[in-house]
């Protein structure tokens, strides 16, 4: 089901999939290659769940430029039950099908999805 995403995220600053609860489609809801991370959140809805796949660009604790892409799961305590039930149930298959994810973050708040866990995230595995 999952398997055409895998060559549709190259060069990708940041992309907000919306998985649709009545025939399980993905929906591709906006793809940006510019903006802020705030701008990026702005996206998030308040009541729906989504996937969103953010190429972050941190410094490493050695002092390294670098980037990693990121996997978020967003599912804020407002969605309604069958939508956490089916973002939940697909969240491991979507995330075998990215290829180059490098950290994944999981949040249900916004507190939970600040620019710097998302980096403190990132820096774990760089």
């Amino acid at each position: 089901m999952f398997c055409f995403l895998s060559h549709i995220f190259t060069n990708v600053d940041a992309s907000l999939l919306c998985l649709l609860c009545s025939d399980a489609n993905i929906v591709e809801e906006h793809i940006s290659m510019d903006g802020t991370f705030d701008d990026f959140l702005a996206l998030m809805p308040a009541d729906d769940c989504r996937y969103a796949l953010y190429d972050v660009n941190f410094t490493t604790n050695d002092g390294r430029a670098t980037t990693k892409l990121c996997m978020i799961s967003w599912a804020p305590d407002t969605a309604k039950v069958k939508s956490k039930m089916i973002y939940a149930g697909s969240k491991d298959a979507l995330a075998r099908v990215f290829v180059g994810v490098g950290t994944k973050v999981t949040a249900t708040d916004m507190s939970e999805l600040t620019e710097d866990d998302v980096i403190a995230a990132c820096r774990k595995f760089a």
